[in-house]
């Protein structure tokens, strides 16, 4: 599983939440709205850090980086703990699209979702195609830009095939559990079927991916894989759902409990075994789900954190572009780890709200025209 995970970022990608004033029957959730948006800002950070420093490989000279500490490669192991963020984003997806579970228009409900989500990723993909048709005629002979522009193709813009850039792989996946949330929301109702069955699906596609059994068309592999940390999300709900009585524990004593075992598991699997990390972390995302609320609700981190999440889906699709295949010796001129991220986070978030508001304007500009519901 190693070969198709071992880069992920979401995140990889930044899932859109559905919170907004509680479940069903007038129940608070214990994720808010407001918790989601400053988990997913967190979840954002941790993929800015793996792609920085978890993967050498990619980094080119003269792009190099100055680590805080010279005798330990810290930003290097909290990189690799940051592929957690994938995961993170897609439990917070099941758990958000709960909230619409039971409502009679869910299969409506999800189409117009995968069509907003499939709107933005085809607004940044058609950017980013001509940027890169563009660009070879003022840098001739970049091979990053002429790999780029072969996976140009009407399927790519549906999300199908190669994806424009690997860190874009994500946005398939993240199409296809939108789509079938519907039939999944029907398993919520026995727990321990959907999170049997989504155990074995994860082991099925760690077994195919193992194999190289995958269809060059659509990943297969990805969504049995991936799909297990959305079904804890749903499950997660379901359970808050739920009349049963509830203790009042104390956040930071479970966050710091859960944070143990998973900081346990992560440095006995990073010392053994490290290539099964990546399936370690899906298996065990809900453990750092404690300590990601606590982080989020701290008041002076609280808003910007919040800004990050409700931007992740712009951020997750540009930064690739600036620190991996256009822009790298200019993220990485700061030399120091911290100045490297600084740096990256300040460029992509200009981007992404410069991009955001020229995206906004130009659907306002289709709707007027009646081209696009309003």
């Amino acid at each position: 599983m190693e070969d198709t995970v071992a880069r992920a970022h979401p995140c990889g990608i930044a899932p859109e939440q559905t919170q907004d004033q509680g479940f069903a029957g007038g129940h608070q959730p214990l994720i808010s709205r407001a918790d989601a948006n400053a988990i997913k800002g967190i979840a954002i950070l941790l993929m800015f850090t793996h792609h920085l420093f978890a993967l050498p490989t990619l980094i080119r000279p003269p792009s190099s980086f100055e680590p805080l500490l010279a005798a330990l490669p810290l930003e290097y192991h909290v990189g690799r703990l940051g592929k957690i963020c994938v995961a993170v984003f897609i439990f917070l997806s099941g758990y958000g699209f709960m909230q619409g579970a039971a409502a009679p228009d869910i299969w409506q409900r999800h189409l117009r979702k995968a069509g907003r989500f499939l709107g933005t990723y085809a607004f940044y993909f058609a950017l980013a195609g001509l940027l890169v048709l563009t660009l070879p005629s003022l840098t001739p002979g970049d091979e990053r830009l002429a790999s780029i522009a072969g996976h140009l193709s009407l399927q790519g813009l549906f999300t199908l095939g190669k994806p424009l850039v690997y860190e874009w792989w994500f946005a398939q996946t993240y199409l296809a559990l939108i789509l079938l949330f519907p039939i999944l929301a029907r398993l919520t109702k026995r727990l321990p079927w959907l999170i049997g069955l989504a155990l074995l699906a994860f082991l099925s596609g760690a077994f195919l991916d193992g194999r190289q059994l995958n269809p060059a068309l659509f990943s297969f592999t990805n969504l049995l894989i991936w799909q297990l940390p959305f079904a804890y999300g749903m499950a997660f709900a379901r359970m808050e759902m739920r009349p049963l009585p509830r203790g009042r524990a104390n956040l930071g004593r479970l966050a710091m409990g859960a944070s143990l075992v998973l900081g346990a598991g992560f440095l006995l699997i990073e010392t053994a075994a490290p290539k099964v990390l990546t399936p370690f972390l899906i298996v065990a995302c809900p453990l750092a789900l404690p300590s990601l609320i606590a982080c989020g609700r701290t008041p002076a981190s609280r808003a910007p954190l919040a800004w990050l999440g409700q931007h992740s889906l712009p951020l997750w699709l540009i930064h690739p572009f600036l620190c991996t295949y256009l822009a790298q010796e200019w993220i990485y001129a700061g030399r120091h780890s911290l100045l490297i991220l600084a740096s990256l986070l300040a460029q992509t978030a200009l981007l992404a709200f410069t991009l955001e508001a020229a995206r906004s304007a130009f659907v306002s500009h289709l709707s007027r025209a009646r081209l696009l519901p309003a």
